[in-house]
């Protein structure tokens, strides 16, 4: 269950379309064996207020936290969030008009057994090939 949280000041709440950023993103990493495409769940979170440094306001970020609940090896967890910082890294390069635009990627892993999930009414889910710590 690979999860993406985004944080990222108000300021840029309009000039991204996290949907789109979103579907291609869990498409790329499903395709590349890192999870089911159906396990993939992204959100952002707008911050009214933050401070960087001692800087003013044009001073802003893109903070975003991968967090997965399958075991996975470490390469693997890198290398998803290698891929997540390259997308946040292109689109931020494309709306940083100047300014002073952090992009960081933080990733970890909770056990399976520390994680709690229940389905109600949920659709029909596609087989993957990801298999590890799965159960039934």
């Amino acid at each position: 269950m690979p999860h993406i949280t985004v944080e990222l000041p108000s300021t840029l709440k309009n000039q991204i379309d996290w949907k789109v950023l979103f579907k291609k993103l869990h498409l790329k990493l499903s395709s590349a064996g890192y999870g089911r495409l159906d396990d993939f769940k992204s959100r952002v979170i707008l911050l009214e207020d933050w401070q960087v440094s001692d800087k003013n306001e044009d001073a802003i970020f893109l903070f975003a936290t991968l967090q997965t609940m399958n075991p996975r090896p470490p390469e693997m967890i890198r290398a998803m969030g290698a891929m997540i910082h390259d997308s946040l890294e292109e689109i931020a390069r494309e709306i940083a008009n100047g300014r002073w635009l952090q992009v960081c990627v933080k990733v970890g892993g909770t056990p399976a057994e520390d994680y709690f999930k229940t389905h109600i009414n949920a659709p029909d889910l596609k087989l993957g090939n990801f298999k590890v710590g799965e159960t039934s």
